[in-house]
């Protein structure tokens, strides 16, 4: 699967880890029963990887969007585009002349917003897996597709698949993935930037922030 940025359109990391999982879900949900992809669904389904991927100019953006897509956010504003999943060998000439998601952005905070009444998905980093931004965003989008197939969690898609990003410390990392509401932990296979078998994402069940307990405050 593909997801694209347009450069520049979004600053924080936090919002484009909620739009790209948003973004994943939704472009599984949309072409999963499309008889022009869903062999290639079924066939990515045993090996999901995503590629996170960077329009540089707003031409190439738009071409992203004249594909077969599924969008979080605003076209011209904050958003993520999730491309059904193919080989990579037919990805095309537009998907090739991408470059790999790697602008810095903002941090995700630490610790969640006590105000945050929204009954989000909560996204846990683990703060010992350094990735970029663009491997941040795939195993995000990993950790909101695996908590979607537990088909559990068909009101918050229906909500719009709303989640919080934390880059907890050790201790609050070691906190959250220790709960009993955890709904997707993520696993690398370690083909890029970070050793096999090591967790990158948990996520934990739909809450407000107040969920989440007071050491993380």
């Amino acid at each position: 699967m593909y997801l694209v940025l347009r450069r520049g359109a979004i600053a924080q990391l936090a919002r484009a880890g909620e739009l790209a999982g948003a973004a994943a879900v939704a472009c599984l949900r949309s072409f999963g029963d499309d008889p022009e992809h869903r062999d290639a669904i079924a066939t990515w389904r045993k090996r999901p990887g995503k590629v996170c991927l960077r329009a540089r100019t707003m031409a190439q953006w738009e071409q992203v969007l004249a594909e077969p897509h599924a969008l979080a956010g605003e076209p011209d504003g904050e958003a993520v585009a999730a491309l059904p999943p193919r080989p990579r060998s037919q990805r095309g000439p537009l998907l090739e002349r991408l470059q790999a998601m790697s602008t810095a952005l903002e941090p995700a905070p630490a610790r969640p917003d006590a105000r945050d009444a929204r009954h989000a998905l909560t996204y846990a980093l683990n703060p010992a897996a350094t990735m970029s931004s663009g491997k941040t965003l795939a195993q995000i989008a990993h950790a909101a597709v695996m908590a979607d197939d537990t088909r559990a969690l068909d009101d918050w898609v229906a909500a719009g698949c709303t989640g919080r990003v934390l880059a907890p410390d050790a201790a609050g990392y070691a906190a959250l993935s220790a709960r009993d509401d955890c709904v997707a932990r993520v696993v690398d296979a370690g083909l890029t930037e970070i050793a096999p078998g090591t967790v990158t994402v948990v996520a934990l069940a739909p809450g407000p922030a107040s969920a989440l307990g007071e050491r993380l405050r």
